[in-house]
């Protein structure tokens, strides 16, 4: 799902580059889908699940729950291609508009990975945070404008570096966590 969204918005970029020249307007956007993306991948395959499926019940949800992880993947690329029709003008939406198609679906992507994964491998609050804050920052982009895609972009990619340095220091052995010659990156 993650490739397909990559490839609708390379395309995207790609036409709007031929058609339109509109290189500077595109970059941002560009950039800021790769972000989200390669953050959404990262947070998304950062935890071992198959160790709390231990009940039907708990595979049932988890599962499930997979049909709003994976619209909002594939909304993101839709987003992505919807930025960029707007930014080349070939739409007559909003650049608020525009900017949500790409910013809510991330949010929602991040709290649906945070509730049906990662919430489980947190220690302390500061680990619980970091996606729904994450979450709320993308949502607070949407209000950017023309850099909003950029922006959120740039949120995502915080976020797996917050989760990684926390990750990090809660593994430590000063912290005695039992693990000491594992750290395995849990957002």
């Amino acid at each position: 799902m993650l490739g397909e969204t990559i490839a609708a918005a390379t395309v995207a970029v790609k036409s709007g580059i031929d058609e339109h020249e509109a290189l500077g307007e595109l970059l941002p956007i560009a950039a800021g889908g790769l972000l989200i993306i390669f953050a959404a991948w990262w947070v998304y395959f950062a935890v071992p699940i198959h160790g709390h499926l231990r009940s039907n019940r708990q595979s049932f949800l988890w599962g499930y729950g997979h049909y709003l992880i994976f619209v909002s993947g594939a909304a993101i690329g839709a987003g992505l291609e919807v930025a960029v029709e707007q930014a080349v003008g070939k739409t007559h939406l909003s650049a608020l508009s525009a900017s949500a198609a790409v910013t809510l679906p991330t949010a929602l992507f991040l709290l649906m990975v945070w509730a049906l994964h990662s919430r489980f491998y947190k220690v302390g609050i500061a680990q619980q945070s970091v996606l729904p804050a994450t979450a709320l920052l993308v949502v607070v982009c949407t209000f950017l404008g023309h850099w909003a895609v950029l922006a959120a972009g740039l949120v995502a990619a915080l976020a797996v570096a917050v989760g990684v340095t926390l990750t990090a220091l809660g593994a430590s052995p000063q912290h005695g966590t039992g693990e000491e010659d594992v750290a395995v990156p849990v957002l």
